[in-house]
């Protein structure tokens, strides 16, 4: 079986998320839990934060969605299942 190297889509849409999801787990934004300021959207900064990143990771894994991100495309796909088959059903 051969290793196939991330192509740069891979790489970015893998960055993008590991970023989003730390800074959501982020502790820095637990200094402004009983601050009424600053603002986002006219929520309380950690929650307008967590609203903000929250939908960053949703527009990433969309675009990771449609761009068929993680599963081979149909010229990549080999027939070695059909060929284990046949050999399988020879033997039998």
């Amino acid at each position: 079986m051969s290793r196939k190297t991330p192509t740069p889509l891979t790489i970015t849409l893998w960055t993008l998320i590991i970023v989003g999801l730390a800074a959501v787990q982020f502790p820095g934004i637990l200094f402004y839990h009983d601050v009424a300021e600053p603002r986002i959207f006219g929520m309380p900064f950690i929650y307008g934060f967590n609203v903000l990143i929250w939908g960053f990771l949703c527009v990433v894994l969309l675009i990771a969605y449609r761009t068929r991100w993680g599963r081979p495309r149909p010229e990549e796909l080999d027939d070695t299942f059909e060929d284990e088959a046949d050999e399988r059903e020879d033997t039998a």
